[in-house]
């Protein structure tokens, strides 16, 4: 069965007209070079020869290779895009902070030492974390206070029911903490903000925040709410907010 490419209807139209171009401009002006190499005599020791043949070969494998993209596109329909989770469309606004840095450096990130519990807790169990303290640097610097504190903010989360926590290894002592309300996030005072676009595999750009729902960090994040923490490697992301540009995903 052929790969199904999910993309905009604008990346569907970039698609085409980049097929176009390659067609039309830079197609015609590859064989034109080879035309101009070939008069030249023996091609044997030619480069130019070489060079432009490779460049054509370049140009081929981009034609069938849009090709099949738009021949098995799937166009995302504005409609259907959720703001309450996070899908492919959406622009997710983050908290990320790289665990090995420290806590402290963590903290001043934006993230809670709750939000660094929780974002463990999607790989393993408080037991597992507890074993693992000093062979994770920043484990070894939560407290027994920072675990109980987390418990009673799960507890008042939607995430999270007491008998799940139970199984995750809570003790009875932690469970019975009150259920408080976790701390509403400053944005002032993070650090770590940044805003991804969940797109296509061929739409993605990192360096202008455009990353693809197969790439590591976009599944991770994709299917997601508001607050919840997910782990990446030793990357964390707490998700502060999730904004559907319906106008650019029809544009």
């Amino acid at each position: 069965m052929p790969k199904e490419y999910i993309m905009t209807a604008a990346g569907k139209r970039e698609l085409e007209e980049r097929l176009e171009h390659i067609k039309m401009v830079e197609m015609p002006a590859i064989v034109e070079e080879i035309a101009k190499a070939r008069a030249q005599g023996d091609l044997s020791e030619n480069a130019e020869y070489e060079i432009a043949r490779e460049e054509q070969a370049q140009l081929q494998n981009e034609i069938d290779a849009i090709k099949e993209k738009l021949a098995n596109a799937k166009i995302l329909d504005e409609k259907s895009i959720k703001d309450d989770v996070v899908s492919i469309g959406c622009a997710v606004e983050v908290i990320e902070a790289d665990i090995a840095d420290g806590l402290a450096e963590v903290e001043k990130c934006g993230l809670t030492r709750t939000d660094i519990i929780e974002g463990f807790l999607t790989k393993v169990s408080v037991n597992d974390m507890r074993a693992n303290r000093y062979n994770r640097g920043i484990l070894g610097e939560l407290t027994a206070e920072d675990y109980a504190t987390a418990c009673g903010e799960l507890l008042a989360g939607k995430r999270y029911k007491k008998e799940e926590l139970i199984d995750k290894g809570f003790t009875d002592a932690e469970l019975a903490s009150k259920a408080k309300p976790r701390a509403k996030v400053d944005r002032s005072k993070c650090d770590g903000l940044k805003t991804y676009t969940i797109v296509g595999s061929h739409e993605a750009d990192a360096l202008n925040g455009k990353i693809s729902n197969e790439s590591r960090v976009g599944a991770a994040l994709l299917d997601k709410e508001e607050n919840d923490v997910v782990m990446v490697g030793d990357l964390l992301f707490k998700i502060v907010g999730i904004v559907v540009d319906k106008k650019a995903v029809k544009r």
